[in-house]
C-alpha cells in the first residue's frame, strides 16, 4: 500500500530511514516539510512495515486502500470522506495537514489514522 510518512523529529527520521534501508518502506518521493514537519516521504509499505512505524509513533497517512484504515478528524471525531483528503502538495500538506474536515470548526487537520488489522 502507498503511504505518506511524516518526519517530525530527528529521532523519527532515523526510524523512517532505517525502514527505508531495511526495505520495509520503498521510498518513491520525498519533500521538505514546513511548520514543524521536517520532511514527508511517500512510499510503498507492507502491513508489517505499518506495524513497525506505529510501534515507534511515526505519523502516516494512506494514499490508497482507505478501506483498510479508520481515518477520523482529530477535532470532531467524524470519519473522513474521500473528498476531504488533501492530495496536492500545498503548504497545508507540507505542514502535516492531510484532510479538510467539512465541519466549519475544524478545517485543515492532521487526521487520526488507525490501520484495521484483519
Amino acid at each position: 500500500m502507498l503511504v505518506r510518512v511524516y518526519i517530525t523529529s530527528i529521532e523519527i527520521g532515523l526510524v523512517v530511514n532505517e525502514a527505508v534501508d531495511s526495505g520495509l518502506l520503498r521510498l518513491q518521493r520525498s519533500f521538505d516539510g514546513k511548520n514543524g514537519i521536517l520532511a514527508i516521504y511517500d512510499g510503498e509499505i507492507s502491513k508489517i512495515g505499518l506495524v513497525a512505524l506505529s510501534v515507534f509513533g511515526v505519523k502516516f497517512f494512506p494514499l490508497d486502500n482507505y478501506g483498510e484504515f479508520k481515518i477520523t478528524c482529530p477535532h470532531c471525531g467524524r470519519r473522513i470522506e474521500d473528498d476531504w483528503i488533501l492530495t496536492s502538495y500545498t503548504d497545508e500538506v507540507l505542514s502535516g495537514k492531510n484532510i479538510k474536515c467539512d465541519n466549519e470548526e475544524c478545517g485543515h487537520q492532521m487526521a487520526n489514522v488507525e490501520f484495521i488489522f484483519n
